[in-house]
C-alpha cells in the first residue's frame, strides 16, 4: 500500500470518528442516579442547617429567659436580705470604720480623756485694777492673769498666792471653760507656800478635781499641766515627772523647807495656779514656776493639804464635823516682803520706817470680830500677844478660841493696839 493511500485511509477514519463524536448527544445528570443522589444530599444538608438554626434560636431565647428569671430571683433574694438587715438595725449597732470610737487615734489618746475629765474644773483668772480704766472701753484694765481650779462643788478653789495678791484692791474674775464667769474672793493665802484659797460666787454646783494620795507620784510617769499660759485660756501641755522632791535650795528660793515636783511639761506665765494632774485625773501638784524650757516646777499636793488644814476651808469643814479650828478673826493676811512694801507704799503712802516685817491685811470680812474692832484693808499686824509675827500661820498658832487676844498693828500709818474677845 502506498503512502498516499495510507494517509487517505487514516483521514477518513479520523473524520468519521470526529463527526460521530460531534453528532453524539451531550451528557446530562437529569434523572440519573448521580443527580438524585446529589439532590438527596443537598436536601439533607439544608434540613440539617435549618434544624440547627431553629434549635439555636430557641436555646438562646430560653437562656435569656432563664437569665432574666435568675436575675429577678437574685434581686428578690437580695431585697429580702436587705429588708431583714434594715429591720434589725434598731437592735444592731452598725460600725462605721471612721467612727472615732474604733480608730487607733481615739483608742490610744489618753491625754484627751484626762483633759475631758479635768478641764471643766479649771478656770482663767483675770485681775483688774478698778482705779485704772481702759480709755476705749472704760472698763478696769487687766493688770495680771493666771489660772486656778475648783476643789469643791460649792465654789472653793485654789491658785498661787502671787497670782492674786498683786494689788490689794483688785477685782478678780474666774472664767470657766464653758465661758461662764464668777466673781472671786480671796479667803486665805500663804506667801511662803505660794498658795491662795479662793471662793467663787456661783449660784449652783461646779465641777471639781480630786487630790492624789500623798507620796503617790512617781518619776517618769506622764503628767498634764492645765491652765492659761500667756492669757491663752484652756491650754494643755504634757510631759513626765523628772523629780518628785527637788529642794527649794537647789532653785535659789528662800523657802528652804519646801520641795517641788520637777516636770518637762511646759509651765509659763499665766499657767501658774493651774493643776498638774496624773493620768487618773487626780491633782498631784499646782503649777508654780519655770526655770527654762523643759524644766518646770509644781507645788506638791502634800503642801496643798497642809495649807488647807490651816485655812478657812478647814474651819468651815470642821464646823460640820465637830472639830474646831484656830480662830481667823475674819481677816486674810500675807507676809510682808520687800516687793510688797513697795506696793503698799504706792497704795497707802504712809508706812513707819521701823516696819520691815509683819502681816499685811489683805481682806476683812464684814460682820466679823476684825471688822467690829476697826481693822481695815492695808493695816499691818506686827505683834500677837506681844510676840512679833511674820508668817500667817503664826496668827493661828498664837491665838486660841475663848481667849482675849492683843493685836499690835499699823493703822493708817499709826501704831495701834486692838483687843479681841473671842
Amino acid at each position: 500500500m502506498s503512502l498516499s493511500l495510507l494517509k487517505l485511509s487514516s483521514t477518513r477514519v479520523l473524520t468519521k470518528n470526529f463527526l460521530k463524536t460531534l453528532t453524539r448527544r451531550p451528557f446530562s445528570f437529569e434523572n440519573s442516579p448521580q443527580e438524585r443522589k446529589i439532590r438527596q444530599i443537598n436536601l439533607l444538608g439544608t434540613a440539617g442547617i435549618a434544624t440547627i438554626l431553629v434549635t439555636s434560636y430557641f436555646l438562646i431565647k430560653k437562656g435569656g429567659q432563664d437569665e432574666k428569671n435568675t436575675s429577678a430571683t437574685l434581686q428578690e433574694t437580695n431585697k429580702g436580705k436587705i429588708n431583714k438587715l434594715l429591720e434589725g438595725t434598731s437592735s444592731m449597732k452598725v460600725i462605721d470604720p471612721r467612727d472615732k470610737e474604733y480608730t487607733i487615734r481615739e483608742k490610744y489618746n489618753f491625754i484627751n480623756k484626762v483633759v475631758k475629765q479635768c478641764a471643766p474644773a479649771v478656770f482663767y483668772l483675770e485681775i483688774r485694777d478698778p482705779y485704772r480704766k481702759d480709755l476705749e472701753t472704760g472698763e478696769p484694765i487687766i493688770t495680771s492673769n493666771g489660772s486656778g481650779f475648783v476643789i469643791s462643788e460649792d465654789g472653793w478653789a485654789l491658785t498661787n498666792a502671787h497670782v492674786v495678791l498683786n494689788k490689794p484692791q483688785s477685782t478678780i474674775t474666774a472664767v470657766m471653760r464653758d465661758g461662764s464667769s464668777y466673781k472671786v474672793n480671796v479667803e486665805d493665802a500663804d506667801m511662803n507656800l505660794d498658795l491662795a484659797l479662793l471662793k467663787l460666787e456661783c449660784p449652783g454646783k461646779l465641777p471639781s478635781l480630786q487630790f492624789a494620795k500623798p507620796g503617790d507620784t512617781m518619776v517618769g510617769e506622764w503628767v498634764i499641766a492645765l491652765g492659761s499660759p500667756l492669757s491663752l485660756s484652756n491650754s494643755v501641755t504634757v510631759g513626765i515627772v523628772s523629780c518628785v522632791n527637788r529642794p527649794a535650795e537647789d532653785l535659789g528660793l528662800r523657802n528652804f523647807s519646801m520641795t517641788y515636783i520637777q516636770t518637762d511639761a511646759s509651765i509659763t506665765f499665766g499657767n501658774s495656779g493651774g493643776p498638774l494632774v496624773n493620768l487618773d485625773g487626780d491633782v498631784i501638784g499646782i503649777n508654780n514656776l519655770r526655770l527654762t524650757s523643759g524644766i518646770s516646777f509644781a507645788i506638791p499636793v502634800e503642801y496643798v493639804r497642809k495649807f488647807l488644814e490651816n485655812s478657812k476651808y478647814r474651819v468651815k469643814a470642821g464646823k460640820n464635823s465637830g472639830v474646831l479650828g484656830k480662830t481667823l478673826f475674819g481677816i486674810t493676811t500675807i507676809s510682808i516682803s520687800t516687793d510688797l512694801l513697795t506696793e503698799i507704799m504706792e497704795e497707802f503712802k504712809v508706812i513707819p520706817n521701823d516696819v520691815s516685817e509683819g502681816l499685811f491685811i489683805w481682806k476683812v470680812l464684814e460682820g466679823t470680830l476684825a471688822s467690829e474692832c476697826g481693822m481695815e484693808v492695808g493695816d499691818i499686824i506686827t505683834h500677837i500677844n506681844g510676840i512679833a509675827v511674820k508668817d500667817p500661820s503664826e496668827l493661828y498658832l498664837l491665838s486660841s478660841p475663848n481667849e482675849d487676844i492683843e493685836i499690835k498693828l499699823i493703822h493708817k500709818g499709826q501704831k495701834k493696839i486692838i483687843k479681841l474677845h473671842t
